[in-house]
């Protein structure tokens, strides 16, 4: 499972931190092709923040082509 970390005191808005972190656990292989993603409602409530925060931030990856959607079911880890 993997673990982010809001930092307060960063230049970077939250979202990016989200963007970021999960970005490098793809590319290091600490999250491989199909595993699921947190849902968003999952990761707001677990990082104390919005569910807006945390919906911008998935949308911006699954753009970059890194994860995809499954309409009932949550984000996964695109291949």
């Amino acid at each position: 499972m993997m673990k982010l970390f809001i930092s307060e005191h960063s230049n970077a808005a939250i979202y990016e931190q989200i963007v970021s972190q999960i970005k490098n656990a793809i590319l290091a292989r600490e999250l491989l092709a199909e595993e699921a993603l947190p849902s968003i409602r999952g990761l707001a409530k677990d990082l104390q923040i919005s569910v807006i925060t945390t919906k911008r931030a998935y949308e911006e990856l699954e753009k970059e082509g890194l994860i995809y959607s499954v309409p009932g079911r949550g984000f996964f880890v695109s291949n």
